[in-house]
């Protein structure tokens, strides 16, 4: 009995030692490419590639429990991870590091008031 108990925790250790990640390495590209970030009252997740931006919201099935909810924006350049930045000055901000160009925080005229980024002309 005593020597089960010694050698359970030794090969259980050993099992998660041995732990492989079946996924390749990620490239130098694919590094920094999501951010979660609080900004003002929000908890935000951005694809600097894309822009694509999430908030997470209330899960509308399971009470208490959190998702992400996407934004809606219109379909921006990709790039390298990095292109966009989401900044917060008097406003939040998303930034393209590329062209300069920026949009605003802001929701949708409709019922479900979902957010999404408006542009801010230069």
């Amino acid at each position: 009995m005593r020597t089960l108990l010694f050698v359970l925790p030794v090969v259980a250790s050993t099992a998660f030692a041995q732990q492989v990640i079946v996924n390749d390495a990620p490239s130098a590209a694919e590094l920094g490419r999501y951010q979660v970030l609080k900004a003002n009252e929000l908890t935000l997740k951005l694809d600097t590639q894309t822009g694509v931006t999430w908030s997470l919201c209330p899960h509308p099935k399971k009470a208490g429990k959190s998702t992400w909810c996407r934004f809606n924006a219109n379909t921006l350049p990709a790039g390298p991870s990095g292109r966009y930045r989401i900044a917060e000055a008097f406003q939040i901000m998303l930034v393209d590091t590329v062209s300069g160009r920026s949009w605003g925080r802001c929701e949708d005229p409709t019922p479900e008031k979902r957010l999404g980024w408006c542009p801010i002309e230069d």
